[in-house]
């Protein structure tokens, strides 16, 4: 598959083609049916129940079955499962129907063993692949999970969503190391997005050097600017805080239980170094935050020459500004 092409995968047939996708599964009610998750001292490791070896069995099942499939990738957890599979030529049956008659095949083999019931939750869920660069990602989540899942066990409240957090005044969402809000030494990153390279690189350094002596960096990381302060101070192992724009699953929502931070941001919040902060929608709209937000638009306005009239407080341009104005207030002694 063109590593750029953009599938509408609504059409008839399409799901025949063909494609790379990341099919999870996830175990009735979350339990933990499939394995156990242990540790031999250098890596994490899934001891699978025997209902666990059945996954892994149909998958050479389906194989035999389906030559026109790879399995690229593969993992089993103690309540979920992940195969990344590869469609090579188009099908006589689509990718759902393949994965419909694999997890049936699991389920027979499972009451085979004695389990009363269904052993998995819900339909899977399917992660198509559809730009360059994804491959890997999804290769590396899949055989990455085990060690995540481990580190979250060890550090728990690391990775628990926390509503109603209150820091100066003003009310967030947040997850990680909530001991960084303590940090007597601040700076905020905030980036033009017209800024240069050359003033790019003279405000990395400048974060930098605060960094290494102990200041504790908050940044939005919207401009291409900050995004890369942001990423230089986490990869030298800097302490980082994120002011997120709807960057969490609302409260009430299934994915809330489960969330947990991406990629590298991931390995951050398990090491301590990383805080994320959403604020509640009742922080956009508090008068102060709406004023200076403003003010700080008039002003770009005026250095631009231009005429300013007040944007919509549910606009991303006076999201994105008043995250900033809240980091002010957060890193003001």
């Amino acid at each position: 598959m063109d590593n750029n092409e953009t599938f509408e995968w609504q059409k008839p047939g399409v799901w025949r083609n063909p494609c790379i996708v990341h099919v999870t599964m996830v175990a009735n009610a979350r339990q933990p049916i499939f394995g156990t998750l242990t540790h031999d001292g250098s890596q994490a490791i899934v001891e699978k129940t025997p209902i666990g070896w059945v996954l892994i069995n149909q998958q050479r099942r389906l194989l035999e079955r389906c030559p026109e499939i790879k399995i690229l990738a593969d993992k089993v957890m103690p309540d979920h499962h992940h195969i990344v599979l590869q469609v090579t030529r188009t099908m006589p049956h689509s990718i759902k129907e393949v994965v419909r008659g694999y997890m049936q095949g699991c389920k027979a083999e499972a009451r085979k063993l004695g389990f009363v019931g269904n052993i998995y939750d819900a339909p899977p869920f399917y992660r198509v692949l559809t730009h360059k660069g994804q491959l890997a990602a999804m290769i590396n989540y899949v055989y990455a999970n085990a060690e995540r899942a481990w580190l979250r066990k060890q550090n728990p409240d690391l990775f628990r969503l926390h509503r109603q957090t209150e820091v100066r005044g003003l009310t967030f969402t947040s997850l990680g190391n909530h001991f960084l809000l303590d940090w007597p030494d601040r700076q905020l990153i905030e980036i033009s997005r017209s800024a240069t390279s050359e003033q790019i690189n003279q405000q990395l350094q400048s974060a930098l050097t605060a960094a290494h002596n102990g200041a504790v960096t908050y940044t939005a990381a919207i401009s291409k600017g900050e995004q890369i302060v942001a990423r230089t101070i986490r990869e030298q192992g800097c302490p980082l805080i994120v002011l997120l724009n709807n960057g969490f699953p609302a409260e009430d929502s299934p994915q809330a239980r489960y969330y947990k931070p991406g990629g590298l941001y991931f390995n951050a919040c398990s090491q301590g170094r990383l805080l994320l902060l959403e604020p509640s929608e009742q922080m956009f709209l508090m008068p102060t935050i709406i004023k200076a937000t403003n003010e700080t638009l008039r002003k770009k306005a005026e250095a631009n020459h231009r005429g300013y009239s007040e944007v919509s407080t549910t606009s991303q341009r006076y999201r994105f500004v008043a995250l900033n104005e809240m980091g002010r207030r957060l890193v003001a002694d």
